[in-house]
């Protein structure tokens, strides 16, 4: 049983309205990511991802939410490979070396 007057029921409904005005304004990264990438990158995701090629021209929002956590991985899986390659790879780099 609440014990509280009318004014700590008001305190408390302002608090719980801010608290939910800052989850709304929270940043998804695998959103921004995906809705931000040029076409050629979506492709490269979705491809990742095991979607179909009519999924590049969708904003993550219309994504099922399992697709969605297929975009997520394969996101994950991409920045752990980005992670792995040099940061720059030469031109030279197309002749074969074989003393290799």
């Amino acid at each position: 049983m609440f014990l509280g007057n009318e004014e700590h029921i008001q305190i408390g409904k302002k608090h719980l309205t801010k608290i939910k005005e800052m989850l709304e304004h929270k940043k998804n990264v695998a959103q921004e990511t995906f809705d931000s990438q040029p076409l050629h990158m979506r492709k490269t995701i979705c491809f990742h991802a095991g979607l179909k090629n009519r999924h590049v021209e969708m904003k993550f929002a219309e994504l099922t939410p399992t697709e969605r956590h297929q975009v997520v991985a394969a996101l994950n899986s991409l920045l752990g490979l980005t992670e792995s390659l040099p940061k720059f790879i030469s031109e030279d780099d197309c002749k074969i070396n074989i003393r290799h």
